[in-house]
């Protein structure tokens, strides 16, 4: 298929994909193949690699079509900025950079980086070295020369994480609802679900919380007023993941004494069904 091409329900449109063809080309890259959701491509040293170009959509969606070179370019300059010599053989080097994310699971037929599952969840825990403009992800490869274990370097990143959330980093949206959001866009929000324990005070019965984005964490401390309100979580999910840039999830979490666990909430017109995990009761009759 060319880039020219415009079939119906193609998700990137042609002139987006011929702006793309033109930047790698200037780039210095040649296309292999595209498929629905980005390009495989040869450099000129003539490695190959496959670009996702889905998020990078989501960016150029909004603003002009003039400016999408810009922002190719840009995208394509943190692609290469990071380069293996960038990278220490031993990690241990570089912990004060070291962050976690929090995302769904990499395609595991593709090369993958390091990480472990979230019990409770669909989603995936990783590791990465932050760089001023970009960031590198640590495989189990980098590891190995380590002499490293992820679990012990997650510990370090949650705590680089806790060290560089600002006290005031959650925003209450109103008045009248007591949830709260954080976005720094520093692409560390959904990760910062991970610590939302520490950074929020403790409630008998835990948190419900959503990531629909990487920029984007809500948290609302779980009441019996909320339950009857939990939809409105749920709405801004679901708008959210399906807005925005590098979508995560758009389910509602609860977290509990440590714990991550779905909490269903299904729209159907009018009406709200929620599917509650079963500790959840157990939590309610503390809040009575």
């Amino acid at each position: 298929m060319s880039a020219s091409d415009d079939e119906s329900g193609w998700p990137l449109p042609g002139h987006f994909r011929m702006v793309v063809a033109a930047e790698l080309a200037a780039a210095g890259y040649s296309i292999i193949a595209w498929d629905e959701h980005g390009v495989a491509l040869r450099s000129v040293s003539g490695d190959e690699q496959y670009i996702g170009l889905t998020n990078l959509y989501r960016r150029a969606r909004p603003v002009p079509p003039d400016e999408w070179p810009a922002l190719v370019r840009e995208f394509l300059n943190r692609l290469t900025r990071v380069q293996t010599h960038d990278i220490p053989t031993d990690l241990t080097t570089v912990a004060d950079r070291l962050r976690p994310r929090l995302g769904r699971p990499f395609d595991r037929q593709q090369a993958h980086p390091w990480g472990m599952p979230l019990a409770g969840t669909p989603l995936e825990i990783t590791l990465v070295i932050d760089f001023p403009h970009t960031m590198a992800y640590i495989t189990a490869d980098m590891l190995a020369r380590s002499r490293q274990r992820g679990e012990d370097l997650l510990d370090i990143a949650l705590h680089n994480l806790r060290n560089i959330t600002p006290p005031d980093y959650l925003e209450r949206v109103s008045d009248e609802l007591d949830i709260s959001v954080g976005s720094l866009g520093d692409g560390y929000d959904a990760a910062r679900a991970l610590i939302i324990e520490a950074l929020l005070p403790d409630t008998p019965a835990g948190h419900w919380l959503v990531i629909p984005s990487r920029d984007e964490l809500a948290v609302w401390p779980v009441s019996l007023a909320g339950l009857g309100r939990i939809h409105i979580l749920k709405m801004f999910a679901e708008e959210n993941f399906r807005e925005h840039a590098y979508p995560i999830a758009n389910d509602v979490f609860w977290v509990w004494r440590g714990r991550w666990y779905p909490f269903g909430v299904t729209l159907r017109g009018n009406d709200v069904v929620i599917d509650a995990p079963e500790p959840f009761g157990e939590a309610l009759a503390a809040l009575r």
